[in-house]
């Protein structure tokens, strides 16, 4: 490659990261505050206490989150705010199974699936990050 298709690739890595991790984090969002009673049954063994407000409050925060990550991935050039963005996302994401982890009520099914998928998502940002 060349030095200008280097940074190109990197670029868009940034950028597709931030993409990916915006969309995983509207689709939670989603989920959590538009949908507290089947999020409950998603992820929860049952039984599990439902508390929508705490649901949508988690949702809401996740909003906020995605649209971080999607007004970041339109930054086209690497920048300190970018890379924080990309740090604070391979924190979310990478965090967050070792949360479902340390919970007895996940349904394991959801604690694997979101290890994987929050897993992945973390460790794109997390290279994407490394490159800036």
């Amino acid at each position: 490659r060349t030095s200008r298709n280097a940074k190109a690739h990197a670029k868009m890595d940034a950028q597709g990261a931030l993409k990916i991790a915006g969309i995983a984090s509207a689709g939670y969002s989603a989920q959590m505050f538009g949908m507290p009673t089947l999020a409950n049954k998603l992820y929860f063994k049952e039984g599990h206490p439902e508390n929508k407000n705490m649901s949508r409050w988690f949702g809401h925060a996740l909003a906020t989150c995605s649209a971080a990550q999607i007004l970041a991935s339109g930054d086209s050039q690497p920048s300190k705010a970018r890379k924080a963005v990309l740090l604070a996302s391979a924190g979310q994401y990478l965090t967050a199974p070792l949360n479902m982890l340390s919970q007895k009520e996940f349904k394991p099914e959801m604690v694997a699936l979101n290890t994987v998928t929050c897993g992945v998502v973390g460790a794109l940002c997390l290279k994407a990050a490394l490159k800036e």
